[in-house]
């Protein structure tokens, strides 16, 4: 009888010591692991896309997110890295795809400026950095402010198609610039985009104004 019981015993604790193991082990690789959706679509075109990785830093064991730009399996390059978990917003999302570049957006809410940069797939380098205002993604046409809130804070075209940027001067002396809080960015946008021109206008209470540019 008490043979018996000895068996029993030994049999549970086995039993509980491979489970607790089991736990471990998985609790472990959920760290290696993309452990949930991200909330913006992570693909590009031409077989690139964006991987949202969670995990913990080795030196500190702090939960960390990032963005890396992938083709295939090969890793590019991180584009960002925020501690876990940051709204994905903040940590950055695709604001345009242009086939062989594409624009990397982070906002953070509560009215401030999105943060962009122009992307090279092919080696994750950054081409451009500002404020987003608009764009036309089918034109490949991107409307942005660099030096914000500085003195030499500009408003500018960026046309890729054909490798041309217009610093935009003609809305500073606009009633929807000058009154509102967010100024040119929330107050101008891309009205059309033909083979020959751009047209940027304010339309707003009391106001319209609209510019051309040429391609």
């Amino acid at each position: 009888m008490i043979k018996a019981l000895h068996i029993i015993l030994l049999i549970l604790l086995f039993a509980f010591a491979t489970n607790a193991q089991d736990k471990k082990g998985k609790g472990i690789e959920l760290n290696k692991k993309e452990i949930e959706q991200y909330s913006y679509d992570t693909l590009l075109s031409q077989g690139y896309h964006l991987s949202y990785r969670v995990y913990l830093d080795s030196a500190t064991d702090e939960g960390l997110q990032s963005l890396t730009l992938v083709k295939g399996k090969r890793d590019i390059k991180q584009l960002s890295e925020t501690s876990y978990p940051m709204l994905h917003k903040n940590l950055g999302y695709i604001g345009a795809d242009f086939g062989d570049t594409f624009l990397f957006v982070q906002s953070f809410g509560s009215g401030n400026p999105h943060e962009i940069q122009l992307i090279d797939k092919k080696t994750g380098k950054e081409l451009m950095n500002g404020v987003w205002v608009d764009v036309n993604q089918p034109e490949k046409v991107i409307l942005y402010i660099t030096n914000i809130y500085e003195e030499n804070e500009d408003l500018k075209l960026l046309d890729l198609k054909n490798k041309k940027e217009i610093v935009v001067k003609d809305f500073s002396d606009s009633n929807c610039v000058k009154e509102q809080i967010g100024g040119l960015r929330n107050c101008v946008e891309i009205d059309s985009v033909t083979s020959k021109e751009i047209i940027l206008k304010i339309e707003s209470e009391g106001e319209r104004i609209t510019k051309k540019y040429k391609r």
